[in-house]
This record gives structure tokens, sequence and C-alpha cells, in this order.
């Protein structure tokens, strides 16, 4: 009983935190909430725009801070209600860096599989010739993450490494925190 909790308690957060994410990346993307594909998703995370009252946008209403802390509130929520379910304690502090170190992880995973689905979608652009418009939203959704590698790479004509190097960028991001966690975190008791 308590193990069937527990997962349902892990797929229920887990999907909050996809939609916010997903959520964040429209706004980042700078996309629409008026198109008819996107409309939906906006709808669904209309928490966003309630904690949007209190926490501001920067970079021109792109950066949504209320997402962000929401995501993180999400997190603590699953640290804490796994650690609850489990009969296990968690003190504030590591509570607090746990969340704050797994909501990067997960954000910066979240980011490597944008990139990873961009990767498929131009191949099957390319194979098919055809736009389907949820293809188009995922190159849209990706573009804020890759433009800043595209500039770093070298412009090879049809052969974009972009992708590629945000991957391996991502990836190894996601290694560095993750260590230095592991090694900071025996400090908090």
């Amino acid at each position: 009983m308590n193990n069937a909790l527990l997962q349902v308690f892990d797929l229920v957060t887990t999907f909050a935190m996809l939609l916010v994410f997903i959520r964040f990346m429209l706004q980042f993307a700078d996309m629409d909430a008026s198109d008819p594909m996107i409309a939906p998703a906006y709808r669904a995370t209309h928490i966003v725009d309630v904690f949007g009252r209190i926490f501001p946008t920067v970079a021109q209403g792109r950066i949504s801070i209320a997402a962000i802390v929401l995501m993180l509130l999400i997190r603590l929520i699953d640290i804490s209600g796994k650690a609850a379910l489990t009969q296990q304690g968690i003190a504030p502090v590591p509570l607090f860096f746990t969340g704050t170190i797994s909501l990067v992880l997960d954000f910066l995973r979240m980011c490597r599989y944008l990139v990873i689905g961009s990767i498929i979608v131009s191949w099957i652009v390319v194979f098919t010739g055809s736009v389907h418009p949820i293809v188009n939203i995922i190159m849209r959704l990706a573009e804020p993450i890759l433009a800043p590698f595209r500039r770093i790479t070298p412009n090879l004509g049809m052969l974009d490494l972009s992708p590629i190097v945000a991957f391996l960028a991502f990836y190894l991001l996601e290694i560095f925190i993750g260590g230095f966690a592991a090694s900071f975190m025996p400090m908090l008791g």
C-alpha cells in the first residue's frame, strides 16, 4: 500500500514538474499563449500566472521567476512527501539544499531531453519533408537553448553541431553539479 502510494505521489509530482517546465520554456521561447496548439499548456499551468503576481518576470518577460519558484516548491514537496511516506525525516537545511540541487539537475536533464527531441524532429523533417505543428513547437522550444551554442560552433552548412555541443555541455554540467552536491551533502548532516 505504502509503495503504491509512493509511486503515485512520485508520478503526480513529476507530471507537475514537467508541466511547469514546459510553461517556463514556452515563456522563455516567447511563444504566444493565443496559439491554439500552445493555449492548453498555458491554461493547464495557470498557477504560474497566480505566482507571477508575486514574483516578477525578467528579460523582457521571457524568464518567469514564478515558474522557477513553483518548480522549487514542487521539488521540496516531492522530497518531503517521499520522506514522510517512507517514515524518514529531513531537516529544513538539507531539504532546501537537496531540493535546489535536484531542481538544477532536473532542469539540466529536461534541457538535454529537449535537445534530443529537437535532433529527432529535425531528422523527421529532413526525411519526411513535412512539418507538423508539434514538430514546430519542439523546434521553437529548443531554439533558446541552442542559440548560444550556435554562436560558438562552426558553421558547417547542413551539419549543425550546436545540439551535440549543447547536449555535452548539459551532461558535463549535470555531472559536475552532481559531484559537487555528493561531496557537499555530508557536511549538512
